[in-house]
């Protein structure tokens, strides 16, 4: 529940480990709530959200957590930052890094091998700004993947690409998902692309 509004009831989840789950359902369903339980960002007042073996209501701090969880949204803040391709990717970092660190030779590795998996490697020194929107979901994707996460949660990643840009997107989620062993939830309003990529569908 969003203060005393009730969002969710009666809700049952699941992904096995390298399953790509998509979640549908139309606006004020419930769908980006619930992505934000799976984050830890928002805790149920009612039932369980178990992650990677952890029931996330036994702990007060889920930074550990969440450095395991990588997360894209329709619209991410990086890309209005006058800020390279490489400086954002390198964002998905700081967990790892730490704070008051500087990154070494390894993030940077990490960081441009997810950039070369996302496609974008060419862009490294390009504005992020400029990019269009497809290259600009790509960046985010390559954010989340220099995080090294073991779940992936997308919140309708191809909301304002056009459909060419839509598919060419979801064909580097999934091939993504497949090579890194990933556990995939999508959030989507798509019924084509949620039949074509997912292993498992529900209905909110």
């Amino acid at each position: 529940r969003l203060g005393n509004v009730p969002v969710l009831r009666g809700i049952s989840v699941e992904a096995a480990p390298c399953e790509f789950v998509s979640i549908v359902g139309a606006n004020g369903a419930g769908k980006t709530t619930l992505l934000k339980i799976a984050n830890g960002t928002l805790r149920p007042d009612q039932g369980k959200m178990i992650a990677l073996g952890h029931d996330l209501g036994q702990y007060r701090n889920l930074n550990f957590l969440r450095k395991s969880i990588g997360v894209v949204s329709q619209k991410s803040p990086a890309n209005r930052l006058p800020i390279r391709v490489e400086e954002a990717v390198l964002m998905g970092r700081s967990g790892k890094i730490g704070m008051m660190r500087r990154p070494g030779s390894q993030d940077y590795d990490k960081v441009h091998d997810a950039m070369r998996v996302a496609g974008i490697e060419a862009f490294a020194k390009k504005l992020v700004h400029e990019l269009s929107g497809g290259e600009q979901q790509k960046v985010a994707l390559a954010r989340a993947l220099a995080q090294e996460p073991l779940i992936l949660l997308l919140d309708e990643p191809t909301t304002y690409l056009d459909q060419a840009s839509q598919s060419e997107i979801m064909e580097t989620i999934h091939s993504i998902h497949h090579e890194r062993q990933l556990t995939t939830f999508m959030v989507s309003h798509d019924a084509r692309l949620v039949e074509q990529y997912s292993d498992k569908v529900y209905l909110l």
